[in-house]
């Protein structure tokens, strides 16, 4: 039975530490400077770590995490710990692990997203969804406003998908519904687009799905409107900590909120200098406010920085402190100065590009590694002439951002057999899976199929069980349907007993879906690429108990969690960036309506911009290169843009400009070393 009240406070030790030997509290505050350690063992009431970029923020968290176990007996399946991408949570897991041993296993350590997916199935019911309810992916979701859209009758030429997607997600974060953005829409687009917003919420839930942003809405929901929940998971966890709380949104900090408001044990780290997910609806005014929110926060500031040379450091506290809505803190290091930053003015973004891969040459001749070097873009086209010239140069490299494997055509086609096994009314896979392999159930059929669904006010399981009653169904789509059902049919016993890689065993079982798949494939290695992926998939699903685990996983996957083997040079956003580190930094096209983006010259859209090239400033360990060009190709147009204001907000003295490339190679030739000959130098 679980025990009333915060972990702690009744003196009750749990057994969690007696798995093994006794924990030793003093071994999670070795090696803590002061205000790390005054972190870890901070007692009640809520906790706001500021913490710098490089400041040991997870070794805090999990520290702590450690401490409240061995120090005050706490309960770790009580500890609810939130990150923003299942990659820190992994890393979280590790440390933790690596600490506790088996109790780590107990504990809540996820991402907000999953945190809500799992607190939201057993009590799916109460919000209008199926516990076995879908959560759909982004592509999906695309596909269902399109629908939606033209149903509805408007042009999607005027109304496109992605600013519809956008204004519903941002609604969704902000906690408002389709009604209440009725009453806050003013002009003509927002009313359809809001109209929309309500037709496709009501789809959803017929199909009995949600999307990303609905987990926050409907978890906050059913916590706000069932007291009885809402004290389970407030008993349940007698602390929670949140990672990054910089980059919550109002759904993410209402749904923290409700939880804390009975113990109020709450840590949160993070730090305003780094949020840069404004555009994803992220509210830097959840962690200047914090101790507004939670009156009698304890504020401790991490400001030594264990990551990035005193130049470097220097360098970003300069460019930040232009901003004006920012808590004090000014980050140092006892590492040294380190080399100055190096600053390139190149000609165009061609020079820019040879630049770029003559310093990396450089870089690797003298034993760098090629995962050892970053190129950080405000935007991703800036990286694809880089990305050329080092693939034009055999440099091994990779654009972060490619096809993720829950992306993959053949993992999206089985996934969606999956989700109809256990959710017979998910429109969406079945419009994908039904014909896949081919059975004759082409558009025409399925139009026919969604026409006696809306006629008769029918989700699409119950369609499905009357399919017979559908008129005008050709022979063949009638046989294709009933192959397709039976199919499933057969699925699901297979689940029951052999789990969701006995299902996958029979869909596959006839060999037509993998002729099929491999049939459309270019060549040989593209055949080899899609059964490899198919039989990854079945092993992925093999490890899970259920559908709706390996459902989940799929979903809850983000681009964030892709790994790196440090084989290859990485280009990447600056967004995507955040949380990494890496000895050689390249920030190129520092210029003016580039970085700060055009669209972002003022108020809080230009602090936002700064706190992105402090980000981008501050993953670097030992060297930065910041390059900017005279002349710029942009869609088929050249532009002559004036060097970036952040270049300028770096003192002089940090800087070495360089006119000319110091490591630069041409057919194996030291391209410095051959001008200094030349000159008899």
């Amino acid at each position: 039975m679980e025990r009333e009240g915060a972990g702690g406070r009744s003196g009750h030790r749990t057994s969690a530490p007696s798995r093994g030997r006794p924990l030793d509290p003093a071994r999670f505050l070795e090696g803590l400077n002061p205000a790390q350690r005054e972190a870890v063992v901070h007692g009640d009431g809520p906790l706001l770590v500021v913490a710098g970029a490089g400041s040991g923020k997870t070794t805090v968290l999990t520290n702590r995490i450690g401490y409240l176990i061995a120090e005050r007996g706490m309960d770790p399946e009580r500890i609810l710990a939130i990150t923003f991408t299942n990659k820190a949570a992994r890393e979280m897991k590790r440390r933790l692990a690596s600490s506790l041993g088996p109790v780590a296993d107990d504990m809540w350590v996820s991402t907000f997203h999953s945190a809500c997916a799992r607190m939201l199935r057993p009590y799916a019911d109460r919000v209008g969804l199926p516990r076995s309810f879908t959560i759909l992916q982004e592509d999906d979701c695309r596909r269902l406003l399109r629908d939606v859209t033209d149903d509805l009758g408007f042009d999607a030429k005027q109304l496109s998908v992605g600013g519809t997607k956008a204004l519903i997600s941002a609604a969704k974060n902000r906690l408002v519904g389709p009604r209440q953005l009725v009453v806050e829409t003013d002009d003509a687009r927002g009313s359809a687009r809001a109209r929309i917003y309500a037709e496709y919420q009501q789809r959803l839930r017929r199909g009995g799905s949600v999307d990303f942003d609905d987990l926050l809405f409907d978890t906050v929901t059913l916590l706000r409107d069932h007291p009885d929940v809402l004290a389970h998971y407030q008993e349940r966890f007698d602390t929670v900590l949140v990672d990054e709380y910089q980059d919550t949104n109002r759904a993410q900090s209402a749904l923290v909120e409700l939880l804390v408001a009975r113990h109020r044990n709450l840590c949160c780290v993070g730090d305003g200098d780094q949020s840069i997910y404004g555009f994803r609806a992220a509210d830097v005014g959840n962690i200047l406010h914090f101790a507004e929110t939670f009156p009698g926060t304890r504020t401790i500031v991490l400001d030594r920085n264990y990551r990035s040379t005193g130049t470097i450091l220097d360098a970003a506290n300069a460019v930040i402190a232009n901003n004006e809505l920012r808590p004090e803190k000014n980050l140092w290091t006892d590492a040294g100065v380190g080399r100055q930053i190096c600053v390139r003015e190149a000609d165009d973004d061609g020079d820019e590009a040879a630049w770029i891969a003559d310093q990396t040459e450089g870089l690797l001749r003298r034993g760098a590694r090629p995962g050892d070097i970053a190129v950080l873009c405000r935007a991703k086209a800036v990286a694809r002439p880089i990305e050329a010239e080092l693939v034009r140069r055999a440099i091994p490299c990779r654009t972060v951002g490619g096809t993720p494997f829950f992306e993959r055509r053949e993992v999206k086609d089985l996934l969606a057999y999956l989700r109809m096994v256990v959710n017979r009314d998910d429109e969406l896979s079945f419009r994908r899976c039904v014909n896949v392999p081919k059975r004759a159930v082409g558009d025409a059929s399925i139009k026919k199929v969604r026409s006696f669904a809306r006629s008769y006010s029918l989700s699409l399981g119950l369609v499905l069980d009357r399919r017979h009653e559908i008129e005008d169904l050709p022979n063949l789509a009638r046989e294709g349907l009933d192959a397709f059902v039976a199919l499933l049919d057969a699925a699901m016993a297979a689940a029951a007993t052999g789990g969701p890689a006995a299902a996958l065993d029979v869909v596959l079982a006839d060999g037509a879906y993998l002729r099929e798949l491999v049939a459309g494939a270019r060549d040989a290695e593209e055949v080899q690429y899609r059964e490899e992926s198919v039989e990854q998939f079945r092993s992925i699903a093999s490890d899970h108990a259920s559908i709706e685990d390996v459902v989940d996983l799929a979903s809850l996957v983000t681009a964030d969690d892709d790994d790196d083997d440090g084989s290859r040079v990485l280009l990447m956003t600056i967004h995507a960036s955040k949380g990494l580190e890496f000895p050689h930094v390249f920030v190129p096209a520092m210029e003016e309506g580039v970085f700060p983006d055009r669209r972002c010259t003022e108020g809080a859209e230009l602090e936002e911009e700064r706190r992105l090239a402090y980000v981008a400033i501050t993953r670097a360990r030992r060297s930065l290169y910041l390059s900017h060009a005279r002349q710029r190709r942009v869609l088929d147009q050249v532009r002559r843009p004036e060097r970036s204001r952040f270049l300028d907000e770096i003192p002089t003295d940090l800087v070495d400009p360089m006119d000319q490339p110091m490591a630069a190679s041409e057919n194996g030739v030291d391209r410095f070393a051959s001008l200094k000959a030349q000159l008899g130098l």
